[in-house]
């Protein structure tokens, strides 16, 4: 395993070594991406589809700063079956499409055909529509709670990337990038105590994942997210 690990890496070293010199007066670069969300408060793996673009800043001391921005569309891979929610319509966090879209600042410095960076980069991340309570119907004294006292809506929260990754220049402006970091996005109230899918009796009135029950605090708080991701790109 690892002579064939190493075996790839010489590859793109190799190929690699005439594009370092032809990219130089590059600044613009553009791909698409490939990411991978594990979105641990709520149990579930989400793959995904994005683009990627960059554009170089200036050169200081031996590093390069680039800005860079990353959107990502998550289409939404799991669901409950009908007969597990209290109403058919039901839409849990876990079930909804999502997605996110970031720029910040990228430094970054080169060895060979080689290029290592790390980011930082604020953005967003967007929830589809899902149930949530709808606290200006007067149903905090209602058990089990009715039907009209949920609608279903987006959220739309703050985020910040913190990560990094590695980028192989493979033929002439191409070049492949992997990425490795975490997401943090500002849960709030509605994130955090989103209401139980399942029918009020046992067991199904627990299948869906409520990040709040985790927590000390039922106050909003950022909640991490680890994602990776690979893509391929041209620079311009």
């Amino acid at each position: 395993m690892y002579r064939s690990a190493f075996l790839c890496f010489a590859i793109l070293l190799a190929l690699g070594a005439g594009a370092q010199a032809q990219g130089q007066d590059r600044r613009w670069e553009f791909g698409v991406n490939f990411p991978v969300a594990h979105m641990k408060d709520f149990r579930v793996t989400e793959p995904g589809v994005g683009l990627q673009a960059g554009y170089h800043l200036r050169d200081w001391a031996g590093t390069k700063f680039s800005l860079d921005a990353q959107a990502d569309y998550f289409p939404g891979v799991h669901s409950y079956n009908s007969e597990q929610k209290r109403f058919g319509y039901w839409k849990a966090a876990e079930e909804v499409s999502k997605s996110q879209a970031m720029l910040g600042l990228r430094a970054s410095r080169q060895w060979h055909a080689v290029e290592f960076f790390g980011r930082v980069r604020p953005g967003f991340f967007r929830f589809s529509d899902f149930t949530q309570y709808n606290e200006e119907r007067g149903c905090l004294a209602d058990w089990p709670t009715r039907e009209g006292c949920y609608d279903n809506r987006p959220k739309l929260r703050p985020s910040v990337d913190l990560g990094g990754g590695v980028s192989f220049g493979v033929r002439g402006p191409w070049f492949v990038r992997m990425d490795l970091g975490s997401t943090l996005v500002h849960y709030d109230l509605d994130l955090l105590w989103v209401p139980y899918i399942g029918p009020p009796v046992e067991p199904l009135w627990g299948v869906n994942v409520r990040p709040g029950d985790y927590l000390t605090s039922g106050d909003p708080t950022w909640r991490s997210q680890l994602q990776m991701g690979v893509g391929v790109g041209y620079r311009f």
